[in-house]
């Protein structure tokens, strides 16, 4: 994979080891939202990010073309977190975080201004995701306890949309997400 020319040094970490409770029975990164799962939604995401490299956190042994996969026990997003970051490159500095259930959640113009740490889409007043991290001070304000990095980091915001906050969580979110991606379809058609 090729970096872009603005991020030689990023790389997209997405994490996917969480327990899926409310979803039910059915593996939730399996389930299906306009013929892709939405583990693979959320790689298509990555890759559309420019990163130079893409590491997956689960806890399944999932492998796909170009992702590094990172395995681990716990559902615990922090831990999650923990084990992407622990599993970049010293070169790499930057990392966009990517919730594998949130299949829309595509790359908005992210930059890190100087002075920030981390820089993320905010929509209504609701922060999104993907959000984009200075790598050495995200390591740094995770391993100083259990307050939320998100609170830890001096963040920047840039508009974003409801993509950046739809969450697939449950049955019934996943309805509302497949009835989203419904009409952006229809809406890309009509320009067409």
């Amino acid at each position: 994979m090729r970096a872009s020319s603005h991020s030689p040094l990023r790389v997209a970490i997405i994490l996917a080891a969480g327990a899926s409770r409310r979803f039910g029975s059915r593996d939730k990164l399996r389930a299906q939202l306009n013929g892709q799962s939405l583990l693979d939604h959320a790689i298509a995401n990555a890759r559309a990010s420019g990163a130079c490299r893409i590491l997956l956190v689960t806890r399944a042994a999932i492998r796909r073309p170009g992702v590094t996969t990172v395995r681990l026990r716990s559902t615990a997003l922090s831990t999650s977190l923990a084990a992407g970051l622990a599993g970049l490159r010293p070169i790499e500095r930057e990392a966009l975080i990517f919730l594998a259930d949130m299949p829309f959640a595509r790359v908005p113009r992210l930059r890190l201004p100087p002075g920030f740490d981390a820089a993320r889409p905010l929509f209504r007043g609701k922060p999104g995701h993907p959000v984009l991290v200075r790598v050495k001070t995200a390591r740094t304000k995770l391993g100083q306890g259990d307050q939320g990095l998100g609170r830890a980091l001096r963040t920047a915001f840039v508009p974003g949309s409801p993509a950046h906050l739809l969450d697939v969580d449950t049955q019934a979110t996943l309805r509302r997400a497949r009835l989203h991606g419904s009409r952006a379809r229809r809406s890309r058609s009509a320009l067409v």
